[in-house]
């Protein structure tokens, strides 16, 4: 399973997603600020006609 996970910076307050097979913390594409944790995370690979 593969979960897309929504990032929100809280050193330049801007938000990026991500997908992965983990609910992970990551470092910040724009900034380089560490160890941002998801605010939220769903299921990539659900399609919406399910």
């Amino acid at each position: 399973m593969l979960v897309r996970n929504y990032y929100h910076c809280a050193e330049c307050n801007r938000e990026w997603s991500d997908v992965s097979p983990v609910q992970c913390d990551e470092d910040c594409p724009h900034c380089g600020g560490r160890h941002m944790s998801p605010y939220k995370s769903e299921d990539a690979e659900k399609r919406d006609d399910e």
